[in-house]
């Protein structure tokens, strides 16, 4: 899910991670799919944070903030 996820233009993925429930679920699908892929202390911090406080729109629009200036999700290497 995180290479189709990366693989969007920037727009896209702001949308997706804006909208209220879809936000929150993609977040979740692309960290479990990175914690799958990758186990680093980061990337299972990132995902403890987000099934706990990722339902608040806060932290998707700091995530919107850093994927468009590093290409990529808070927290993921």
């Amino acid at each position: 899910m995180e290479k189709w996820f990366s693989k969007l233009d920037f727009l896209t993925q702001a949308i997706l991670l804006i909208l209220p429930f879809i936000g929150y679920l993609i977040e979740i699908g692309v960290r479990v799919f990175v914690v799958i892929r990758k186990h680093s202390a980061k990337n299972i911090a990132g995902l403890v944070i987000f099934i706990i406080l990722g339902w608040a729109l806060l932290l998707n629009l700091i995530d919107i903030f850093v994927l468009s200036h590093t290409d990529d999700l808070m927290l993921i290497e």
